[in-house]
């Protein structure tokens, strides 16, 4: 897909209320997970983007990954189907959000005590960080959406459609 031709599955509907798509890749490594943030927020969430019309989910976590990572990726599990209802910088947000089950190529930094990677995504920059998948670093680095956590920690295979409400 040529620039002018990408859109994204991201509009707002009034001016106080967005609706988009997200895809999302959970990707783990030696019981760690590889998470990220703005540099302007305070809370963290799993590496993914928004679709381009015309992708799959897994076709759009294979580009945000590269764009974002600088690294190919091998796309395997849907695991999670999140309806993800939430208030953003005063906005009444709706998000469907894909989550994958990833890997990274072997070229990807594995640095587990501080940033690993940074990275610029449009006029935000983001930072990347590899954490323990525990109950214990899920309360030093917050990771949204909240219901996230606890799934992540759930060790039962399979798929999950979840809804997520927010207040």
């Amino acid at each position: 897909m040529t620039e002018p031709d990408r859109t994204m599955l991201a509009f707002s509907l009034r001016p106080d209320r967005r609706f988009q798509m997200r895809a999302v890749a959970i990707i783990r490594r030696d019981g760690y997970l590889l998470i990220h943030r703005g540099t302007h927020e305070t809370f963290w969430s799993l590496p993914g983007g928004r679709l381009e019309f015309g992708e799959t989910a897994a076709e759009t976590l294979e580009r945000e990954i590269v764009e974002e990572l600088g690294c190919t990726s091998k796309i395997s599990a849907l695991r999670y189907l999140v309806e993800n209802f939430f208030t953003y910088n005063g906005e009444a947000c709706h998000e469907i959000g894909w989550y994958y089950e990833a890997e990274l190529s072997s070229a990807f930094p594995f640095v587990t005590d501080d940033i690993c990677h940074r990275a610029t995504d449009g006029a935000f920059c983001l930072e990347f960080r590899w954490v323990k998948c525990d109950v214990e670093s899920f309360g030093v680095y917050p990771l949204l959406p909240p219901m996230l956590p606890s799934q992540l920690l759930d060790p039962s295979p399979g798929f999950r459609h979840i809804v997520e409400r927010q207040s």
